[in-house]
């Protein structure tokens, strides 16, 4: 009885710290802001795919597009919705949503359709750059063929292609064109400066039209570019190497920069910048890597979540993104209340105490087999020794 029960005291600890381990790690994998989901809304179909997403005080904006050039493609749509998850406007769109953005005063997008001229012959046509409230009522739309748009305060800046080249257009709230540039690839503001990226160059507006300076960054083609309101500039470029996200000083001076194979997108607050590259990167303003979700990526770190687009709540509570499908998913980022911010002590698991607890159950798990296997091996020495005895018996009486 001794054996069994020491072989059962050994199995029941395995069995209680097996458990706290499992608890424990669901508890680290509710701080993940891709694993922990609040909840989620699926509102479209494999044809249509989330072309950007904002914060507007308590509501979420989100414009969706589609992905297919059929006769019958659907149109593409504007939904607001609230904190918990209902829609309160839900505004039809063009078929395409080609850029979008959105501040507390407005929501702008460029929108186009399709114009068939014959069976197999297309054009994009009409396109319009279109201005919403942020209840989702339409101010004013222009035809404008609008490829990049940024809008703060009561600025509204956007690109458009046009026969010869390109455009730049600057709006104020109600529509009224302020000033113009004859170039222009991809534009940001912030409301007080406008910046302009072209073949290499970043040329930055006062929100006048006034000139302030041109800055010669890395050399790539810039893909996207945001402004923060203190003056910092965050670009991505592309080349054949791959992409590179740099961080620049309102005096467009160098900060830091990180290279990644792929930027599918990246959202700015106050005190971060988050990266989509397959997996999730956090840093500070400094370019420290706070956190990152690679760990749960070890045999193959450049295949993650298709995480789409993404934003972050203006509190820094909650991360949103977009997926196909359509699904639209937010997530806790950073739970303050309880003073649990995730910085460099609790980047993985490895350093916030599981990976000792998997070392603890790995030597009490060889420790319980190697029990199991020795109070078994006692109980055959003894069940032998019995059995030499009552064989001797036996002997002795014949």
């Amino acid at each position: 009885m001794g054996s069994v029960k020491k072989r059962w005291i050994a199995n029941f600890v395995l069995l209680l710290l097996a458990l706290y381990t499992a608890n424990y790690a669901e508890l680290i994998s509710e701080k993940d802001p891709v694993l922990n989901t609040l909840w989620r809304l699926d509102f479209g179909n494999f044809e249509e795919n989330i072309a950007g997403i904002k914060f507007i005080e308590s509501r979420i904006v989100i414009a969706t597009s589609h992905n297919d050039i059929e006769r019958d493609a659907k149109n593409a749509h504007l939904i607001i919705i609230d904190e918990k998850g209902n829609v309160l406007r839900n505004v039809t769109l063009l078929r395409f949503v080609a850029s979008f953005d959105a501040s507390q005063r407005i929501i702008a997008l460029g929108t186009a359709d399709l114009k068939w001229l014959n069976e197999s012959t297309f054009t994009f046509s009409p396109f319009y750059l279109v201005v919403y409230s942020p209840n989702g009522s339409e101010l004013w739309r222009r035809e404008f063929n609008a490829t990049s748009v940024s809008t703060a305060n009561d600025l509204v800046v956007v690109r458009g292609y046009i026969k010869n080249g390109s455009i730049v257009k600057v709006f104020d709230i109600n529509g009224n064109d302020l000033w113009s540039l004859n170039f222009g690839e991809k534009v940001a503001t912030n409301g007080k400066i406008v910046v302009v990226a072209e073949k290499g160059k970043i040329y930055f507006f006062s929100r006048d039209a006034e000139l302030i300076k041109i800055v010669e960054p890395w050399k790539g083609i810039v893909d996207r570019m945001r402004l923060t309101d203190d003056g910092k500039l965050v670009v991505v470029f592309y080349s054949r190497e791959g992409q590179f996200l740099g961080v620049y000083d309102k005096n467009g001076d160098f900060l830091w920069g990180k290279t990644f194979l792929h930027v599918e997108d990246f959202a700015i607050s106050q005190n971060y910048l988050i990266v989509c590259d397959a997996a999730l990167h956090i840093f500070d303003w400094s370019g420290r890597e706070v956190w990152n979700d690679t760990m749960y990526y070890l045999l193959y770190p450049e295949i993650g979540i298709a995480l789409g687009k993404i934003a972050l709540s203006p509190d820094e509570r909650f991360i949103t993104y977009g997926d196909a499908g359509v699904g639209f998913i937010i997530n806790p980022l950073f739970d303050k209340d309880k003073d649990e911010i995730l910085d460099e002590n609790d980047t993985i698991p490895i350093n916030n105490g599981l990976f000792w607890r998997i070392v603890i159950i790995s030597g009490v798990g060889w420790l319980v087999v190697w029990i199991n296997l020795w109070e078994r091996k006692k109980e055959r020495e003894k069940a032998r020794k019995r059995y030499e005895e009552i064989k001797a018996t036996f002997e002795d009486r014949s």
